[in-house]
């Protein structure tokens, strides 16, 4: 991937810590799903423009992309209680 995907030399590969490759990669994907989003926004703005107002679609009624199921799994906030105890704990440390 490296090498071929990203673009790295063999040099700068082989120069550079594993965080430092773990980082790069990381980098990329998300760059990667980015352009995947922003395609997805104009595929849907589109097909909108054909559309009658009240059948306009969303992206993501288009094709799923992985961060989607990220996105909607949404956490609950910690409550006052939670957040108290936490800090209680990290001023102990």
């Amino acid at each position: 991937m490296a090498v071929g995907e990203i673009g790295m030399s063999l040099k700068d590969f082989y120069s550079i810590t594993y965080i430092e490759y773990h980082y790069i990669c990381k980098s990329y994907m998300a760059k990667d799903e980015r352009e995947w989003l922003r395609t997805r926004l104009h595929a849907s703005l589109m097909i909108n423009l054909q559309m009658p107002k009240d059948q306009h679609i969303k992206p993501e009624d288009l094709f799923s992309l992985p961060s989607d199921k990220i996105i909607k799994e949404k956490k609950d906030l910690p409550t006052l209680e939670e957040m108290l105890k936490a800090a209680e704990r990290y001023r102990k440390e």
